[in-house]
């Protein structure tokens, strides 16, 4: 009976430790063990600068629709309304999605904030118009879109737990400093598309 009240005791201890570590700060993204060994990688090789403008965009990506559009891919959890699957991108923003936006999200065991459709390359026209999308190009990534649809002029930050995670999403996409330096929909003045994130400005 001792022995048992000695090992309540140590977990006792264990769990106010904790629990004063986390409320004081000191525990965090650390707590997910299972990527201890992840490190942000904000070099230039995966963090390259942005094109801007057409022709930057045709330089960096190549053709619309071409062999590179598609060929990094990341697996995403709620990707479409029947669960997780593979989100398909341009391999010039492959280390920065792959490496640090989305497992970004998975370090800090916030998988609930993404909400369905979360969609990347896509051999189409920019809606209502005959201009390419940068999603022809593998340079744009949809996210959350079911509560985030074009023209809304807000970020509506309820992931698929129900929870309201604030500007998390668009946050792990934008920054923080250095940043993961895509430029969110949600800017553009004529026309907000607070779903889409891409890694080319001037266009």
């Amino acid at each position: 009976m001792a022995r048992q009240l000695t090992g309540l005791a140590r977990v006792s201890v264990a769990i106010a430790m904790i629990a004063g570590a986390w409320l004081a700060g000191d525990v965090g993204p650390s707590w997910a063990h299972h990527m201890d060994d992840w490190v942000h990688d904000h070099s230039t090789a995966v963090i390259p600068a942005r094109p801007d403008g057409l022709a930057e965009i045709q330089a960096t990506y190549g053709p619309v629709c071409g062999n590179n559009a598609n060929a990094g891919r990341s697996y995403w959890p709620n990707q479409s309304s029947s669960g997780s699957g593979y989100v398909y991108y341009h391999s010039f923003i492959a280390k920065n999605v792959g490496g640090n936006i989305r497992n970004h999200i998975s370090q800090v065991h916030r998988e609930g904030a993404v909400r369905y459709l979360v969609g990347g390359y896509n051999c189409r026209y920019i809606a209502g118009s005959t201009s390419w999308s940068l999603h022809a190009w593998g340079a744009a990534i949809d996210t959350n879109s079911a509560t985030n649809p074009m023209g809304q002029n807000f970020w509506n930050g309820t992931g698929t737990d129900g929870k309201n995670y604030g500007t998390y999403i668009p946050d792990v996409w934008r920054g923080p400093y250095p940043g993961h330096k895509f430029f969110w929909g949600l800017n553009w003045d004529s026309r907000p598309d607070p779903m889409h994130f891409q890694y080319a400005l001037g266009y």
